[in-house]
């Protein structure tokens, strides 16, 4: 069946980014999970760089259940829809200042985007300290819930008295290194986002462009031609915002990875971390570390665990978007059968027969074919 209205091309484009979003951060979550664990397991012996070694270590702790994957998901998901809703009220309450459009203007405008979206990020880091202390705690020798997560929070306002949490690094040493990552990875994202979508639409561009031509040489009418090409644009359109998307994403996650993964480790520190064994998937291990700093976990993990330990756990993100990409590659094709014509093999004009000009008698069959030609 032939989708020729621009509402039906518009709920395919809807319905594409929805599944995009439902497998980033719910259905391909329990790559983020054992992504986390093998960050912060300064005694893993397996680094997993690559996804050949995610695979069997991934399908051994999933006997524990489904509950071993998706653990910290809410936290997550509460995580993620803060941000952006912080963000939003930000923006709300201080409005911009309407401003000719010049490179001054946007530049400002960029600043105070950036700005806005590193206070979302500092009033939410709570809710981020929890989901990683859910997401790496195993769930079989942990019966902590978020409640202990927003307590160990504020205890990290608080100096330390107690010798079991004598290794928790106040929340002043942790904050400006989140934050700044936090915010470093969304100003590369977007950056890299403006980089490669024009590149993917200058692409589609030339291809529809091809198409069109090779249409109208098919003789299509030029209402049902700009049609389809109406609904094609809007389609293509999204898949392109989509397809860059996550290129940006992974992009600005892999030149982030070891800030990412001393952050981790920095979380985690003193509060008594019980993961699964990330080299075997049997098992659990204690996490236990000393780090007094940023610089100085990160001299530490060079020295102890060589440069690669800072991509601890990088095969994972290999694997999610590799899946993501091929999930959105293959759901475009199948949307795309539904969208584009399909019409019959196009004739060139070297190999169409040649007209017949014997005269016959014109039957009523033959003026009916020569009135729609």
């Amino acid at each position: 069946m032939l989708i020729d209205s621009k509402q039906a091309a518009s709920n395919y484009a809807a319905g594409l980014r929805i599944a995009s979003l439902f497998s980033e951060y719910v259905l391909l979550y329990p790559l983020d999970v054992l992504r986390r664990q093998t960050q912060i397991n300064n005694e893993a012996m397996k680094y997993h760089l690559t996804p050949v070694t995610v695979f069997p270590v991934l399908f051994k702790i999933s006997a524990q259940g489904p509950a071993s994957q998706w653990k910290g998901i809410l936290s997550s998901l509460a995580y993620h829809g803060l941000v952006i809703a912080t963000d939003n009220f930000i923006q709300e309450i201080l409005p911009a200042k309407k401003t000719k459009d010049s490179r001054t203007s946007k530049i400002r405008r960029i600043i105070r985007d950036v700005l806005v979206r590193t206070v979302a990020y500092a009033i939410v880091s709570p809710i981020y300290y929890v989901m990683i202390i859910e997401s790496v705690q195993s769930i079989s020798a942990s019966d902590g819930n978020m409640l202990d997560g927003l307590r160990d929070t504020l205890i990290r306002f608080i100096p330390m008295t107690n010798p079991s949490r004598a290794k928790m690094l106040p929340i002043w040493k942790i904050l400006l290194p989140s934050i700044g990552l936090m915010t470093g990875r969304y100003l590369c994202q977007k950056i890299l986002y403006k980089i490669i979508l024009p590149t993917l639409n200058a692409i589609q561009e030339t291809d529809r462009y091809r198409k069109i031509k090779q249409r109208r040489m098919a003789h299509l009418s030029i209402d049902e031609d700009y049609e389809l090409e109406e609904n094609v644009l809007l389609f293509e359109t999204t898949y392109a915002s989509i397809i860059a998307r996550v290129a940006s994403a992974f992009l600005s996650q892999a030149i982030f990875y070891p800030i990412e993964t001393v952050v981790h480790r920095l979380h985690v520190q003193g509060v008594r971390a019980i993961i699964d064994n990330t080299d075997t998937g049997v098992g659990v291990l204690p996490i236990n570390s000393s780090y007094s700093g940023f610089m100085n976990c990160l001299r530490s993990i060079e020295e102890t665990e060589g440069s690669s330990g800072l991509y601890k756990g990088f095969g994972c993100i290999l694997l999610k978007f590799s899946f993501l990409y091929g999930g959105m590659l293959l759901a475009h094709g199948v949307a795309k059968k539904f969208i584009q014509p399909t019409s019959s093999p196009i004739q060139s004009p070297m190999t169409q027969s040649p007209p017949n000009w014997k005269q016959t008698p014109l039957t009523t069959a033959d003026s009916e074919a020569t009135r729609r030609w």
